[in-house]
């Protein structure tokens, strides 16, 4: 049996493939499928390995949402309680590298609006069950990193846009907006037919940084409920902690970047139709050729001689 781009046929194991090989010579090839084949996951389109290797297991995969939103959520805790006006750098730097630590085994998402916009932009990346699965690990991790980060600092905040003696509606508004593009960008370079890249983690992380500071002293710029929980919950435990969030804070912060997720997906849907566009056998298409050209190869060596 050989593949062809998602299709399973047989072969008379004396006909030649369209590639010239025998099917002996196909069986000692280190790859057994097509890229096409591979491509139903983040992680299977987001590298290109030197050989090919088993699919991650779910464990494996929950294990690396968990510690690399861990990280990022201490970052963020760490950096804060720092006052560094280089915070937001260091923010998106860690999220850079822990994506390009986990993108091949997890898809690298560490975070439940980023989850939300792979699933809703179809095309098989994620599935429902596994999307929950997701984002409970990346909150998990984000409560554990954020507790982390008070006993490393002894200090914590929470997400509340009185903090910044704003109104909820500019928070709304910009949470929405940047993890639009957080998302956006997520959808474009780690999972559309532009993957594989090198640069995938570093446009996620570059995004982070730029929202980050473009809403310094406007909105506290979470773009990740996972960051948002970790936090707040960590700010409670805090005896010292001179307020905790609001009800209406909790929903601002938790639902904003959802919303900004879906929109990102409708975005996605809207301007990547050809990422939803069957193609009708292309591995067939390319034998078609192939052969077409071995034919005008001996017509033109009959000629000759």
């Amino acid at each position: 049996q050989v593949i062809f781009g998602s299709r399973l046929r047989r072969r008379s194991p004396h006909t030649p493939s369209c590639s010239g090989l025998s099917p002996s010579m196909e069986a000692r090839a280190p790859s057994m499928q097509s890229n096409a084949s591979k491509a139903a996951s983040v992680q299977d389109i987001i590298v290109t390995r030197r050989e090919a290797v088993r699919e991650t297991s779910l464990r494996e995969r929950l294990l690396a949402e968990f510690v690399g939103t861990g990280f990022l959520v201490l970052t963020v805790g760490v950096a804060v309680a720092s006052r560094s006006d280089m915070a937001p750098v260091a923010i998106g730097l860690i999220l850079a590298v822990q994506i390009y630590t986990f993108g091949a085994v997890s898809g690298g998402f560490l975070n439940p609006a980023v989850t939300l916009a792979v699933l809703l932009s179809g095309r098989g990346k994620i599935s429902a069950p596994h999307a929950g699965l997701y984002m409970a690990a990346q909150v998990l991790g984000g409560v554990v990193a954020g507790l982390l980060a008070f006993a490393g600092t002894e200090s914590t905040f929470c997400f509340d846009y009185a903090a910044l003696a704003r109104p909820w509606g500019t928070s709304l508004e910009l949470e929405v907006l940047f993890t639009m593009a957080l998302c956006g960008i997520v959808l474009a370079a780690g999972t559309s037919n532009d993957a594989p890249n090198h640069y995938f983690g570093f446009a996620i992380g570059c995004t982070v940084v730029g929202g980050a500071l473009a809403c310094k002293g406007i909105d506290q710029g979470s773009f990740n409920p996972a960051v948002t929980i970790g936090m707040n919950l960590a700010n409670y435990f805090n005896s010292n902690a001179t307020r905790n969030p609001s009800v209406g804070a909790w929903f601002v912060f938790l639902l904003a970047p959802m919303f900004g997720s879906v929109l990102a997906a409708m975005v996605f849907r809207g301007t990547r139709g050809n990422e939803f566009e069957a193609v009708a056998e292309p591995a067939q298409e390319e034998c078609a050729s192939a052969n077409t050209k071995n034919q005008l190869s001996s017509s033109v060596s009959t000629i000759a001689v």
